[in-house]
């Protein structure tokens, strides 16, 4: 069974849990989010001095890319069954560097083992992905390929917009990755804002519900 043929569950800026109401997207740190079954990291790291601090818009996470990495291995070396898809985000501003942000990122495999990502361009099945993280290639042009490219992924991210027009789009989207018997790839967020953005929990408090009663009884694969 290919990746693309499984069901994940993930988080939206993941590690976000510093900095206020506005900026407070997880409840649950990354190791509880790990063994409750999130598979699916959204990591968003700022481009700052040859490095890759965690952020979400201004505020610092208190963490950096490498010690998320370490994290995660820690976790699949406890659970050498499992694989973590990790999708790594520009945030904030880009400022002083030397290296591109794939060169950073290959720092980080390098120093954790190659064996421990997946590197190539095609999607790996279950057994192929086992104890590793897939880091989807979402790099500029002209920065190193590797990995599953983020493009070639059937992707939804329509977030501005309001709750029941949000859920509409999500459910349309559930539905269209249940259908598909093929081996394309499905990413839908279901994080958004509106006209007048109330703060994350508060919008999750509406969306998570809804689709946890829409996906509860699914018997295929929903991305």
């Amino acid at each position: 069974m290919l990746v693309s043929q499984v069901s994940i569950p993930g988080t939206h800026n993941t590690m976000a849990r510093e900095g206020g109401l506005w900026v407070w997207c997880q409840s649950l740190s990354l190791a509880i989010q790990l063994l409750i079954g999130i598979r699916f990291l959204d990591i968003r790291s700022r481009h700052f001095q040859d490095t890759l601090p965690i952020h979400h818009g201004v505020a610092f996470q208190n963490i950096n890319f490498s010690e998320v990495v370490k994290k995660v291995l820690g976790f699949l070396n406890k659970h050498p069954s499992e694989f973590v898809f990790m999708h790594v985000k520009k945030e904030y501003k880009v400022e002083r560097n030397t290296l591109s942000l794939s060169d950073i990122v290959e720092g980080v495999r390098h120093t954790a083992g190659q064996h421990c990502v997946w590197l190539s361009t095609t999607t790996p099945s279950v057994g192929e992905c086992r104890r590793k993280v897939i880091i989807p290639n979402d790099f500029a042009q002209n920065e190193k390929h590797l990995g599953i490219p983020w493009c070639s992924i059937d992707l939804k991210d329509t977030w501005d917009t309001d709750s029941d027009n949000k859920w509409e789009k999500v459910r349309h989207r559930l539905d269209k990755a249940q259908s598909d018997s093929g081996g394309k790839m499905y990413i839908t967020f279901t994080s958004h804002i509106g006209s007048a953005p109330p703060p994350p929990q508060s919008l999750a408090s509406i969306m998570n519900p809804r689709r946890h009663s829409y996906v509860r009884n699914s018997k295929k694969r929903i991305g």
